[in-house]
């Protein structure tokens, strides 16, 4: 009887880029992108291409580019080279913290992209209106020292001949050596190439309604008031990435409905946006990450204009929601029951149900996984996915000097291809176990890391008995050396490389790993490891003890066929004992906000 839980043979198919496969050709016909095995044309540009036109290509990189383009540290030095020239720096409303151990911190206050002229030294239209582009005076210098200058003046030539925004303020630096007194009466009109003086502000401080303020562009005049260009403007992304967009051309906007001066400047944001974009952000950033080598090239820098636009996005969610919040919280059935009703100006902003990552989200996401619990039993197994930088279909698309973390969107790509022959392969793995009732699953991106999946599977029979559990799971490192490889590389737990391995404990001082922590002066891992050895397999009310024997202390539970086919962590564990199902939902669901 113990056959239930017998693993079938497990064939292994790899992932290919490209080649024709089965008379299929392995890239689009209409934009030409490179395709995966799994992916199907029209993911990159639209049902039978129909969203290809709506997005125009991006002018050829200049010739002086070829100064750095190919060179194996140009993605780790893109995002400085970038921030030389971009049009737009960082800055708080509060004092900005100093970066240390660990990279990740908070800062006070609100967040905001700020072009200054005489106010700030490190800026690139200082550098531009007063100081001509001369080599003395260089923004960031002390940030940017690894910078070949050879790069430096590559990319300043090239913005001098192309971009219309860097040629209109040098003009003005032109005007005022020339005649000093008409300086003070000179300003560039805000076009579709550029503006004199410009600011990204992004409110982060927005818990509050009162404090809510939509995330626009701000041109700072000499009088002090300030002049807005709505979030969805066309030069956002020129402005803040020269490097992407030498040509100064514009990027995915609407055309703003707000009031403007007599110039034609936008001094109001409130008014609707006419909706006169050729697409959504989604298609038209998706269109620029597939199609334009440079984002693969200058990887380090796209990653920071994919997490820019995604919260550009967010942005204008969220000013939608602001505007139509008394709406919105009456259309939520549960609004009531949620005590928001009610909800006075000083109270938080009220984030519904139909906002990925919000409480109500979360709470919804629960409720129905617990719904279908109710009908079909607890999960029979709960199951972390994680991706692996290193697999072959990953290295392929590195250029030199490369890592995973260099090429977000290919990463992202071959995940959700392993994952999807992933749920496929737990439909037949079991034969013997009855169907699959049901599977729920939910990604997430780790810190700096990789992408994985929570997976919550659900068979027609029960694999709650010791014998039936070490069919499927194990917690041991096998005899086999092939298999003992596959284990001790993918499926032993950190805090055992961190503390045993090198065997020097890390001073108080020092950062601690995601598992560590420290109790009563003592460095613990918070997810209980090293496990103590277990002859057989146990089950209690609340957890699965595994069989281990001597060496398997840090040995994370797993299902061996499944990490040698697919050549990552796979973390499986029995999860349909006790109450533990109901703390899984709320782990898989949890919220972001």
């Amino acid at each position: 009887m113990f056959d239930t839980w017998k693993i079938a043979p497990i064939s292994t198919q790899k992932l290919t880029w490209g080649p024709t496969r089965r008379g299929t050709d392995r890239e689009c016909k209409t934009c030409g992108v490179e395709l995966l095995t799994g992916e199907k044309p029209g993911f990159c540009c639209g049902p039978n291409g129909n969203r290809y036109s709506a997005i125009d290509p991006l002018p050829p990189l200049p010739d002086e580019f070829n100064t750095f383009l190919n060179s194996p540290d140009i993605s780790r030095l893109s995002r400085k080279l970038n921030l030389i020239f971009s049009f737009a720096a960082m800055e708080s409303t509060h004092k900005f913290p100093t970066p240390g151990n660990p990279s990740f911190f908070a800062v006070a206050g609100r967040i905001y992209h700020c072009v200054r002229a005489r106010q700030h030294d490190n800026n690139a239209v200082r550098w531009m209106l007063y100081d001509g582009f001369e080599d003395s005076a260089i923004p960031h210098r002390t940030q940017v020292r690894d910078v070949p200058s050879s790069w430096i003046r590559a990319l300043r030539t090239s913005l001098t001949e192309h971009n219309p925004f860097a040629s209109q303020v040098l003009s003005l630096y032109d005007l005022w050596l020339k005649r000093p007194d008409d300086f003070s009466i000179a300003s560039i009109i805000v076009q579709d190439s550029g503006c004199a003086e410009i600011a990204a502000v992004m409110c982060y401080e927005n818990s509050l309604r009162s404090q809510v303020s939509p995330r626009s562009l701000m041109i700072s005049t000499t009088d002090g008031n300030p002049q807005h260009i709505p979030t969805v403007s066309r030069l956002w992304e020129p402005m803040a990435y020269p490097l992407f967009f030498p040509h100064g051309t514009l990027g995915w906007g609407i055309r703003s409905s707000g009031r403007r001066d007599q110039s034609g400047i936008i001094i109001d944001d409130t008014g609707l946006a006419e909706s006169d974009a050729p697409t959504t952000q989604i298609w038209h950033y998706r269109a620029r990450l597939l199609r334009e080598p440079r984002f693969s090239i200058f990887g380090r820098l796209a990653n920071e204009y994919v997490v820019d636009m995604f919260t550009r996005k967010l942005d204008s969610r969220l000013h939608y929601i602001r505007v139509n919040l008394d709406r919105l919280r009456a259309e939520e059935q549960d609004a009531a029951l949620m005590g928001h009703e009610d909800v006075q100006d000083s109270d938080n902003v009220y984030l519904p149900a139909s906002f990925l990552g919000s409480s109500h989200w979360s709470s919804n996401q629960i409720a129905d996984s617990l719904t279908i619990a109710a009908i079909y039993g607890p999960p029979t197994f709960f199951v972390t996915f994680t991706c692996n930088g290193d697999w072959p279909e990953i290295r392929s698309k590195l250029h030199p000097g490369q890592t995973f973390t260099d090429i977000p969107v290919v990463v992202c790509r071959v995940f959700k291809q392993k994952l999807s022959r992933l749920m496929s392969l737990f439909r037949t793995m079991f034969p013997n176990a009855g169907n699959l009732l049901y599977s729920i699953q939910q990604i997430e991106f780790q810190k700096r890391g990789l992408p994985h999946a929570h997976i919550l599977l659900k068979y027609a029979k029960d694999c709650v008995s010791p014998e039936d559990i070490d069919w499927v799971v194990s917690a041991h490192i096998p005899e086999a050396a092939d298999e003992a490889e596959a284990v001790r590389r993918f499926m032993i737990h950190p805090f055992h490389h961190s503390n045993i391995i090198s065997n020097v404990p890390p001073s108080p001082q020092h950062p601690l790993k995601y598992c560590e922590k420290w109790k009563d002066g003592a460095r613990m891992c918070r997810f209980g490891y090293p496990k103590s050895n277990q002859e057989e397999t146990s089950v209690d009310s609340h957890r699965v003890l595994y069989r281990r024997g001597e060496g398997d202390a840090f040995v994370v539970p797993h299902c061996l066929p499944l990490i040698q086919k697919f050549n990552c962590h796979i973390n499986m564990e029995i999860a349909g004992c006790g109450h533990l199902f109901q703390y899984l939902f709320k782990y898989v669901h949890k919220g972001i906000f």
